[in-house]
């Protein structure tokens, strides 16, 4: 949404002395046309966004700027009331007190229509300690040191400059450069164990790390054609993940046709709907997850 874009372009210019255009492009995926443009709808909104030319030059806000001269309107204040309200989920404590700020700033009630809540069923209470961890040593220019366990069940000792926190896919991984492999790499946040904060590190060439993250982190996992039959009875676990218009009623049971993601993923998936699915293709995956029921099987037989 542009209204979105319009908001961090200029919460970004209120936390830095000024920006390239070609990096807000980059940033939001658009043309440096589109960002101009977005610039001009600032000015006009009565933001006072100024542009300057040469290498040290590019895109700023007057500095008698304050925030309290945005002039917002109240469908304008629910996105960002929603916004901080979403990113409560992150357990930062500085959310509280800046929620309460805007609402006094906007002469505002604060109306919790919406309720997110991240809360794992089992998860230790040391995971937000984590997270209060990885922050520090994002922020702080720490050294990050854990033992970590990949999807292979091969452990590690790592030790990273962390660099950015990445929610996707209902997962949080930490992104960094990694000093036993020599590169940057990202790490599932529950896969960590046994964190501990070590020495100071130089600050790195910020756009370059900012290209390799999305990179790394927008790298698609190769799909596959898969054919599908689920009982009547699992329609209901179906809904919030495949379109209903591949959900192909049948005689007895619901077929499914589409491309997924090859990934572990896919086969706890399925295993999850025990004898209430059918793998029809290809015959690779009927294989693999014939495998794994035999070999769970086996635990069961004395």
């Amino acid at each position: 949404m542009k209204i979105d874009r319009l908001l961090e372009i200029l919460i970004l210019l209120m936390n830095r002395k000024h920006i390239q255009a070609k990096e807000l492009a980059s940033r939001f995926e658009v043309s440096t046309r589109t960002i101009y443009r977005d610039i001009e709808t600032l000015s006009l909104a009565g933001i006072p966004v100024q542009m300057t030319r040469g290498r040290s030059g590019g895109i700023s806000l007057m500095s008698h700027f304050t925030l309290a001269k945005i002039p917002v309107t109240p469908k304008e204040k629910h996105v960002i009331q929603l916004a901080l309200q979403n990113l409560k989920t992150t357990h930062f404590p500085e959310i509280n007190p800046l929620m309460q700020k805007f609402t006094a700033l906007w002469e505002a009630e604060e109306y919790d229509w919406i309720v997110i809540d991240p809360a794992e069923y089992g998860a230790p209470p040391e995971r937000n300690e984590l997270f209060d961890l990885m922050k520090y040593c994002i922020l702080e220019q720490r050294k990050l040191a854990f033992t970590y366990h990949n999807s292979n069940r091969e452990t590690t000792t790592r030790e990273i400059a962390p660099i950015k926190l990445w929610y996707r896919g209902n997962a949080w991984y930490v992104f960094g450069y990694c000093f036993l492999r020599q590169a940057y790499r990202l790490f599932h946040v529950h896969r960590i164990s046994d964190p501990h904060v070590t020495t100071h590190f130089e600050p790195l060439n910020a756009e370059n790390i900012f290209t390799i993250f999305r990179e790394q982190a927008t790298t698609p996992a190769t799909k596959i054609d898969v054919t599908l039959e689920f009982s009547n009875a699992v329609y209901y676990r179906l809904l919030p993940i495949f379109p209903v218009d591949i959900l192909e009623q049948r005689s007895g049971h619901i077929q499914v046709k589409t491309k997924i993601p090859k990934t572990d993923w896919l086969y706890s998936f399925l295993l999850s709907f025990g004898p209430d699915v059918k793998i029809v293709a290809p015959e690779e995956l009927r294989i693999k997850i014939q495998t794994n029921l035999e070999k769970a099987i086996q635990n069961y037989q004395s």
